[in-house]
């Protein structure tokens, strides 16, 4: 162990403090930096398309512009089925479009934290799919948070390497 910083080998991350807003997907709790965050509001009009994969649920309109909207309940469970619930209550997640023209499709929003690099769990994973877009972990007010990788999430659409197969869209 270095003395000189505790935490090394430990798997936490040092760094300042940044902002995350926590919701929730399911039964679990996830977190993203609010810094890629353009806006969270009620999900509205989603306008379908044909021959995509099944969390991508269709276009979205935000002021004249259009996001793909991705269900990340689908994605992130491990049957990897579309919402089998409602969505008319669901929110979204906006990013900001200097990061991707994507809304991400969650159920509520529970908070918003301020979290010290250095209470960041980092987790090494090099697998695809699901499990490899989860970059690090917290504990926030007595629940385990789990923080998206945005950026692996986003190459991972883009390539279709989120699933094993290729899903084909039948009418």
């Amino acid at each position: 162990m270095d003395d000189q910083n505790p935490d090394a080998g430990s798997g936490k991350e040092a760094g300042p403090a940044e902002k995350y807003l926590i919701f929730t997907v399911g039964n679990k709790k996830y977190a993203v930096p609010s810094k890629l965050i353009g806006e969270v509001s009620a999900l509205e009009k989603v306008f379908p398309l044909p021959l995509v994969s099944g969390y991508i649920q269709g276009i979205i309109n935000r002021y004249s512009i259009p996001y793909a909207l991705i269900d990340l309940d689908a994605l992130l469970r491990d049957d990897r089925e579309p919402r089998s619930g409602p969505v008319g209550l669901a929110k979204i997640i906006v990013l900001k479009e200097s990061v991707d023209k994507l809304a991400l499709l969650i159920d509520d929003v529970t908070d918003i934290a301020d979290i010290p690099g250095e209470d960041l769990l980092k987790i090494e994973q090099d697998g695809e799919g699901p499990e490899g877009l989860i970059q690090a972990s917290f504990e926030w007010k007595e629940d385990h948070i789990l923080c998206l990788e945005i950026p692996k999430l986003i190459d991972a659409i883009k390539q279709g390497t989120i699933k094993n197969e290729f899903e084909t869209y039948t009418p």
